[in-house]
């Protein structure tokens, strides 16, 4: 520590004799006179060009936008026009002029996208244009679905046409969206005009409603339709004559000239009979007069509000021309200077960009390589070497950046110190848990021989079932001991030879568990899993079962079932507790896909992480998910590498081999599980004899004499409460009266592993409790 402190300050000063002020290049910035000049310069060209640039981008914008859109519009009107014919004569009427209309559409659509954007439209719109824009085109994207609602017949007349102004009115909207410049007579001009379009658009809805009408065979308007015919009339008659009102006299006369026409005058009147009539009238006898009328006054239209908004055109460009001219003449010294004054300063800002990202990189590199490289290797067992792992920084030519430089060099350093002392401690902390487990383990495999000695000893029942409570709770802490084990990396110190049954596994499992009468066990298939992972998986499955009797109320039962898999072998363990919302079910599912580091602080979670440094051990998928019954399902998918066959009868001594050499415990006596004689077990057929009573009555029935090991078995019995065999020549001998055994014989008793020794206890203890239970009402 004291060499790298030395270091850091060698490096230090160093850098300081070759490193230049960064103050020094702040100061030629701000003494650049130009700077103030721009300002002025920008303020004064903003005054000036305000005007010039709002007439001068008007122009363009009419040209790139207004027009294309003018022509779109009329081809929306048409195709509109002609989807409520269609619709209104119930499909029975020809598609060909709908057909025509969309073809025009679709051409007009595709040649106002060319034109509104292109970069010369984008470069003058301003933000409200840009926006009506953006949402002119997502009606327009739209279209598709009207006219699928159209072909299928799915809309009246009056819905074809509403869907049809929505597109139309998005185009009117974008029209005034351009008048938003600053010059109030050219501002004043345009919205008149964009009245002017307005009124023709009117027009056309009500051309569209009266074409409704006449498809029909009552040649009349529906109710809502006759109020949307009046309601256009009005809009119509207002826009156009305030329009005209409005304009100035050189695009007063083109539009005179439209008022005056017989066409326009002709429109009037018919439209002041269709809303005198009624919603009840038919139009049959104005269908002639109106068809006739509206088809040329919408060329005429369309052409004379053409030819004003080219007028208003001419006259505005070559205003902001003279202005624009006179302003780039007047203003090109000071803009000259603003550009130097910009390559200065972007000359000196790129060279301390480069400087400081520089530096960036090496923070990044600490933070994303180096140092997670650094803590891998640790964790490995490796040693690091401070001085070798982080190099002098060294980023720039400012004296001000290679001090932070120098201080980002001591930031690494420490960090990795940091490390290095963080990776200490965790193998310090694993170590002492690994140590505890040891300890533990050999204490606990010592009371429990000392059990199965007291087992095999005592013959009273409350006394036997006493020592199978503590047997039972030793199990568990056993299971607890390897879990320190699992923490500190090591690998637990069970493990066998040969192959075990699944079965044996799920009874060894359940029988780690404190409630496990709670457990039931609904199926499991036939098959053995290799004996190197025996241990793990127990462990793994006992972990999860006790989650689920911990976390589900005490009357509910857990279910455990197993069955081979196209993947392996398949153990599904389901509780009907208070379950998992979706987000703790993916956290948990992700831990378990991916367990992380131990942490003391999460210690609450200690099952979570063994079962998830289990399954990644061994490549087991384990899998949460919510229970149809409201609790939790684990699922746990064991590959198909691990199955070594069906579990038949020759897996049933797999449990009494003993420990395979690559145990992380050294000699230990062999384990067998106690969960062998969870299940209950069958009462085998004339093993109860008669033993005389010690009553008084001699006529009372002799009572039942218990022969040991007649209700276990046939795989947990071994002869040492076998009956002695009968000496050779004895036929007659009967049962109890076997003579001597032979010389080679042991007499002894025979010295039985623990583990199986207390596999049978339970089972004697499981079928005294269901005596007593069954004897209970009788008392």
């Amino acid at each position: 520590m004291v060499h790298t402190r030395k270091t850091d300050k060698a490096v230090m000063a160093s850098s300081k004799h070759s490193a230049r002020s960064l103050r020094l290049r702040l100061l030629v910035l701000l003494l650049i006179p130009l700077l103030s000049l721009a300002a002025l310069w920008a303020f004064a060209a903003y005054l000036t060009s305000r005007d010039a640039l709002g007439k001068y981008e008007a122009s363009t914008t009419y040209e790139k936008v207004a027009v294309p859109g003018a022509t779109l519009t009329t081809a929306l009107e048409q195709e509109r026009v002609a989807a409520a014919g269609l619709v209104s004569a119930d499909g029975s009427g020809e598609r060909g002029g709908i057909n025509t209309a969309r073809a025009s559409t679709d051409a007009a659509q595709a040649a106002f996208r060319r034109s509104a954007l292109s970069g010369a439209a984008r470069r003058t719109m301003s933000g409200t244009t840009r926006q009506r824009l953006n949402q002119l085109l997502t009606q327009l994207d739209g279209l598709a679905g009207v006219r699928a609602k159209v072909d299928a017949g799915s809309v009246d007349a009056l819905g074809a046409i509403n869907d049809y102004d929505a597109v139309v009115d998005a185009l009117l909207r974008l029209f005034g969206g351009m008048m938003l410049i600053n010059d109030p007579d050219v501002y004043r001009q345009g919205t008149a005009l964009v009245a002017v379009s307005t009124a023709r658009e009117f027009m056309m809805r009500e051309n569209a409603l009266v074409t409704a009408a006449l498809a029909r065979r009552a040649k009349r308007f529906t109710g809502p339709e006759y109020t949307m015919f009046t309601r256009n009339s009005a809009n119509e008659r207002y826009l156009f004559d305030g329009a005209l009102a409005e304009v100035k006299p050189s695009l007063r006369e083109p539009l005179q000239q439209l008022a005056g026409s017989s066409e326009f005058n002709t429109l009037r009147s018919l439209e002041d009979a269709i809303v005198a009539g009624g919603p009840t009238a038919s139009l049959a006898p104005r269908a002639k007069d109106w068809h006739a009328t509206v088809a040329p006054l919408t060329t005429t239209w369309t052409q004379t509000a053409s030819r004003a908004g080219a007028i208003l055109t001419a006259d505005t460009k070559p205003i902001g021309d003279r202005i624009m001219f006179m302003l780039y003449a007047a203003a090109g010294f000071g803009l000259l200077a603003v550009v130097c004054s910009i390559v200065v300063s972007v000359l000196f800002g790129r060279s301390l960009a480069r400087e400081l990202t520089g530096l960036q990189r090496a923070a990044l590199d600490l933070a994303g390589e180096r140092l997670p490289q650094v803590i891998r290797r640790l964790r490995a067992g490796e040693k690091v070497d401070v001085e070798a792992e982080v190099p002098p920084v060294r980023v720039g030519r400012s004296r001000e950046v290679t001090k932070v430089a120098d201080a980002l060099t001591t930031l690494q350093r420490t960090a990795v110190q940091a490390a290095i002392g963080e990776a200490r401690l965790r193998q310090g902390i694993n170590q002492v848990f690994l140590n505890l487990a040891w300890r533990s383990q050999s204490l606990l495999h010592r009371q429990l021989s000392m059990l199965d000695a007291m087992e095999r000893q005592a013959t009273d029942p409350d006394s036997l079932e006493g020592l199978f409570a503590l047997d039972h709770l030793t199990t568990r802490m056993r299971r607890h001991a390897e879990g320190l084990v699992i923490l500190s990396g090591a690998a637990p110190a069970r493990g066998w030879h040969n192959p075990v049954a699944v079965r044996d596994i799920l009874r060894a499992a359940i029988a780690e568990v404190e409630d496990y009468t709670r457990v039931v066990v609904e199926a499991a298939a036939p098959a053995a899993l290799d004996g190197t992972v025996v241990a793990d998986i127990t462990h793994l499955l006992a972990e999860l079962i006790e989650n689920a009797t911990a976390f589900s109320p005490p009357p509910t039962q857990v279910h455990v079932r197993g069955e081979l898999a196209a993947r392996g072998y398949a153990v599904e363990i389901e509780d009907r507790g208070i379950g998992m919302n979706d987000a703790e079910l993916a956290d948990a599912n992700h831990r378990l896909a991916y367990p992380p580091e131990f942490d003391l602080a999460d210690s609450d979670r200690l099952g979570l992480f063994i079962v998830g440094r289990l399954a990644e051990r061994h490549g087991i998928d384990v899998r949460l998910t919510a229970s149809p019954y409201g609790g939790a399902r684990a699922v746990v998918m064991i590959p198909l590498d691990f199955i070594a066959g069906d579990g038949g009868e020759d897996y049933e001594q797999a449990w009494y081999d003993e420990p395979s050499d690559d145990a992380a415990w050294p000699a230990t006596p062999p384990w067998r599980p106690p969960g062998r004689a969870m299940p209950p077990l069958p009462a085998a057929a004339g093993t109860i004899g008669l033993a005389t009573s010690d009553g008084s009555d001699p006529d009372a029935p002799e009572l039942p004499r218990r022969v040991r090991q007649a209700n276990l078995v046939p795989q947990l019995r071994d002869d040492t409460f076998a009956p002695e065999p009968a000496m050779p020549g004895r036929a007659d001998a009967g049962p109890g009266e076997a003579g001597p055994p032979p010389s080679n014989v042991d007499t002894g008793p025979t010295t039985r592993p623990p583990e199986e020794t207390r596999s049978m206890m339970t089972a004697l203890q499981q079928g005294w409790q269901r005596g007593r239970e069954e004897e209970d009402p009788d008392e």
